[in-house]
């Protein structure tokens, strides 16, 4: 089996390895056979972390093995019968995000009716839908459009609509950033992820600022900033340490942050650090179920999952203590000025 098979893929060959039929598994699921084979041959994608614990347990395997490649430090190859035609919106999103960047107010911008901000909040609930089932050929024809409009609902606003039109836009940046990470512009990304950290601190909303964290750790993660991937997340996590009681999306973004600051220790092969921010992520899980507050899919099933991952990747590797960094600050909210590495 190829190192880059979709989950589809390796659930189907581990389902033939054992001598099950598509018809048996998907009755032990409670799955019709079409969905097995819609999924099996990459026309279907998962959207529930759990699915994979449930077929992973049916088939006598760990879940980890039927993780993507995506999962992994590499990028997994496209496929094309999943992502349609995605690539072929990068330039209209690319336009898009020259057009409406810091410049655009001094040089104009193309007039745009007024942004119905309600709408515009169930359109980038749509992509998101989209993003986490990785249908990018339906979400990139969306985000150009996002981006103009977010960029309006920002910026030709004032008072609550403005911090609330900035919180917007920095969801169209975060799920942008998200696309093009996943198709193979990583300039582009981390462009879009750096832009959804400064649109979510003119939000005044610190939830937002803490997701965009998330966001910017994927990006700084991919660039082979390891250290900074690490701290970034676990930094801006120990400042929502003492608000986890105010909602469960504190609890499960918090928790996110921890589970990506567990991933960063993990390639740093800090197997310590690891177990305390699993730990962190355990609590959290308590709190609050599995959810999926702001798309990060937190609870506990990501976090098991997380678990059996990071223990395969770390059992072969030598644990040793990551060197002291002093760039976190570059990264962190200038106004979280708490928001400090752990010692």
């Amino acid at each position: 089996m190829a190192s880059g098979s979709s989950c589809g893929e390796r659930v189907a060959f581990y389902r033939r390895r054992r001598g099950i039929t598509q018809e048996v598994l998907a009755g032990l699921l409670g799955r019709s056979v079409e969905w097995l084979a819609q999924f099996e041959r990459g026309a279907k994608e998962l959207d529930r972390l759990s699915t994979i614990v449930a077929i992973a347990h049916t088939l006598g395997i760990e879940p980890v093995k039927l993780l993507p490649a995506a999962f992994f430090t590499h990028r997994r190859e496209l496929h094309h019968t999943v992502l349609g035609t995605a690539p072929d919106s990068v330039p209209a999103i690319k336009s898009a995000m020259f057009r409406y960047n810091g410049t655009a107010r001094l040089l104009g911008v193309p007039d745009r009716a007024p942004v119905d901000q309600n709408g515009l909040r169930r359109r980038i609930e749509e992509a998101f839908g989209h993003s986490q089932t990785e249908r990018w050929s339906a979400l990139g024809p969306l985000l150009p459009d996002l981006i103009a409009d977010g960029w309006h609902a920002a910026y030709t606003t004032a008072g609550e609509d403005a911090a609330r039109g900035f919180g917007l836009l920095s969801q169209v940046h975060h799920v942008t950033s998200g696309m093009l990470d996943r198709i193979g512009e990583p300039e582009l990304s981390s462009i879009a992820a750096e832009r959804a950290l400064a649109a979510a601190e003119r939000s005044e909303s610190d939830l937002l600022v803490a997701v965009a964290a998330w966001r910017l750790a994927v990006v700084l993660r991919r660039d082979g900033q390891l250290q900074e991937a690490t701290e970034v997340p676990v930094a801006v996590a120990d400042a929502l340490r003492g608000r986890l009681g105010e909602s469960p999306q504190h609890a499960s973004v918090h928790g996110a942050l921890m589970l990506k600051g567990a991933v960063g220790a993990a390639t740093l092969h800090d197997h310590t650090a690891v177990r305390d921010y699993l730990g962190e992520c355990d609590r959290a899980a308590q709190r609050t179920g599995d959810r999926n507050d702001h798309w990060l899919a937190f609870g506990p099933t990501n976090v098991a999952i997380h678990r059996v991952w990071l223990a395969t990747e770390m059992a072969t590797r030598p644990t040793r203590s990551p060197k002291p960094s002093t760039s976190t600050r570059r990264h962190c909210p200038p106004s979280w000025p708490s928001a400090a590495p752990r010692t």
